[in-house]
């Protein structure tokens, strides 16, 4: 057959005549974007996302219906051809329907593929299901007990009845994975010779920790108390977090060939110099483990102490006798868990000022129900204003508050009542209204300050102005939660291996997603696929005998319990969400968070054990017409599947409870 000469991107290239300029570009390794095409059909589709220009004819043409000529030029990507791709991918988009990405794990901060291992627990595979978690999250059985779910405030079976409980499930994964003789150790690869400091063994110098060992640097922690945690460790009491947990998620980390350096705190035993010397990279990982001062007259009187070091002399095992009456000012886990430790401890009566109402209040909505349960106080709308010492006693003065403006977070400001001074008495007040950076971290860094007095770094990159010194967590965001620590501890461990490869460290590209919208917004018919399921609750001690000691509140998930929970996921993730040639396009092409909102009249969904449909995915790209048209009697429907570029035909990825819809919704 005669071969025929062209260029393609400034390549020379020989084809077939009768060859498409797809088929010659493909041949010479040059990638050209395709949507509605397939090598087995010999019929072409219309998507013209393969267009392509002829040069000298200023023609733009289909690369996969257009045969090459001798001579031909040809370019594949330039800014016009990039701006028609674009508007192609815009009117795709336009028609397309549904979520690539759960809500659940895009409101995750360390995007936790929270559907997979959920329908892995569903189909009773637990080890699948901790090896999904732990590709993002290291720590799974701390986070399981003290991550305030934000994946659980956008589930959408808030359009049915209660949210999956996904944390639970996650603890469930762990606490099965405990019970094993050998635990997950995820693939590690060759050693590079490279190594790396963090400073801090809180979640977020774990979690870096954790992605480092994978890439084979060798990662020492420098720990400036007697055991590893931060302030998972000295900040959350045992009823809530037991030490067993703990040493659970950091013996992996000990397996991979993590090395600790205790009872020493850089800037005084050992100098960031120092550091610099012995290693390749440094991350600090301080957290924020300064109370914040109410600055009012009297909260340095004895017998005043703060939540922060309440609650680290209960784990350093030298608490003492808070006394009969205690006052607990703030709103926050640390103000609740402090006020929880004192009953436990023998206070007969504890008393929680906080300045705002019940449900404005930061704590885990649980924790604050637990302490309540457990005999706690509440007084809402109460600022404490000064604290004298009377006789051997505390007395607290506090003026009501009322709600006012809005302020910068959006809640209303506080504002007092004039004369509603009132006063209580203790033994013991406890101060918890936030927590703060150690400052002196900052001179030891050299890097100056960003928000919230925190280390200045990019914060997209996590890199200093010094290249070799990456800093994440609270010593930059400011007191955030351990689930936002981990995902800082990722990004870093991300920058520090691109900076030892020699590479550019820039932000890593988020991936376009489709989404139908908040958790209410589906399409009425996507929630009428599944009855409402009551949800699984964890059984709990009964608050008269939890009191009594430090044992853990809550119990966790029989085996049962958790694949009937599992049950309840709707799996919003698109099954072909990681082969799905429209995301990919979009990816490249379009913002990464365009979100098409629009009415869903024709929403159809059916599901069996072989084949799943979603209408509103349909792009009309026409393999599957064309493949039924070809195949015949010879339909395969998992081929069918295969070759659908949307997922809006996809094979389950889950035993399912959802019924197909009714024929009158098909109609519709």
């Amino acid at each position: 057959m005669k071969q025929l000469s062209l260029t393609i991107n400034q390549q020379a290239v020989t084809a077939a005549a009768g060859t498409s300029i797809l088929e010659a570009a493909t041949a010479a390794g040059i990638a050209i974007p395709t949507l509605c095409f397939l090598n087995s059909l010999h019929e072409t589709g219309s998507c013209w996302m393969c267009i392509v220009e002829i040069k000298g004819k200023n023609r733009f043409v289909p690369a996969c219906d257009t045969e090459v000529s001798e001579g031909m030029v040809i370019e594949t990507d330039n800014a016009e051809i990039g701006a028609m791709r674009r508007q192609n991918l815009e009117g795709i988009i336009a028609e397309h329907g549904g979520d690539c990405m759960g809500p659940c794990e895009l409101s995750c901060p360390a995007g936790c593929n929270i559907p997979d291992f959920i329908a892995a627990i569903a189909r009773q595979d637990e080890r699948e299901a901790i090896q999904i978690i732990k590709q993002t999250i290291p720590l799974p059985g701390i986070l399981g007990r003290i991550c305030p779910a934000p994946c659980e405030d956008e589930c959408r079976r808030h359009g049915i009845d209660k949210p999956v409980s996904i944390c639970a499930l996650k603890r469930y994964a762990a606490d099965r994975e405990r019970e094993q003789p050998e635990r997950f150790i995820p693939e590690i690869a060759p050693k590079t010779g490279k190594k790396i400091a963090i400073v801090g063994s809180g979640p977020a110098g774990l979690a870096a920790a954790w992605f480092l060992l994978i890439k084979g640097h060798a990662v020492t922690i420098i720990e400036s108390s007697a055991r590893a945690g931060g302030m998972m460790r000295y900040g959350i009491p045992r009823f809530r977090l037991p030490d067993t947990v703990l040493e659970s998620d950091i013996a992996p980390l000990l397996d991979m060939g993590l090395e600790f350096r205790f009872n020493t705190t850089v800037g005084k035993e050992l100098s960031l110099e120092a550091l610099q010397a012995a290693f390749d990279a440094v991350f600090l990982a301080v957290g924020a483990q300064h109370p914040s001062r109410m600055n009012i007259p009297g909260e340095d009187e004895p017998g005043v102490t703060s939540g922060i070091t309440f609650l680290r002399e209960m784990e350093s095992g030298a608490p003492s006798h808070p006394g009969c009456r205690v006052i607990v000012t703030g709103g926050g886990n640390t103000a609740i868990d402090a006020a929880r430790t004192a009953v436990r401890l023998g206070a007969s009566t504890v008393t929680i000022l906080y300045r705002r109402s019940r449900k404005e209040m930061p704590a885990n909505d649980m924790e604050i129900g637990e302490a309540l349960a457990e005999g706690i106080s509440l007084i809402e709308w109460a600022a404490p204003t000064g604290i004298k010492s009377i006789n051997g006693q505390l007395e607290i003065t506090a003026i009501t508050m009322q709600p006012g403006a809005p302020d910068a977070s959006g809640r209303r400001k506080p504002i007092p009542v004039e004369g509603s001074e009132f006063t209580l008495m203790a033994d013991t007040i406890i101060t918890a209204i936030g927590q703060q950076i150690d400052h002196s971290v900052t001179s030891v860094a050299g890097t100056g300050s960003g928000e919230q007095g925190g280390l200045l770094v990019n914060r997209e990159t996590l890199q200093s102005a010094k290249p070799w010194l990456f800093a994440g967590g609270d010593c930059v965001t400011g007191s955030d939660t351990a689930i936002r620590a981990v995902e800082q501890g990722k990004t870093a461990a991300r920058s520090i291996h691109l900076f030892l490869n020699g590479e550019v460290i820039s932000p890593q590209k988020a991936s376009f997603n489709s989404s139908y919208g908040a958790r209410n917004d589906a399409p009425k018919a996507f929630y009428s696929k599944s009855a409402p399921l009551e949800r699984v609750h964890m059984h709990e001690l009964p608050p008269s005998t939890r009191t009594a000691s430090f044992s853990e509140v809550t119990t966790g998930y029989s085996e049962e319990m958790a694949h009937a929970e599992a049950q309840r996921c709707l799996q919003c993730r698109c099954n072909a969400i990681n082969d799905c040639r429209l995301r990919e396009l979009a990816s490249r092409y379009l913002p990464v968070h365009a979100v098409q909102k629009h009415e869903h009249p024709n929403f159809y969904l059916a599901e069996n054990a072989d084949i799943s449909m979603e209408r509103e995915k349909c792009v009309d790209c026409g393999i599957c017409v064309r493949l039924a048209e070809e195949l015949e009697d010879r339909i395969d429907m998992h081929v069918m599947a295969e070759s659908c570029p949307t997922g809006a035909l996809s094979r389950p990825a889950a035993p399912s409870l959802f019924s197909e819809i009714s024929e009158g919704q098909k109609e519709a």
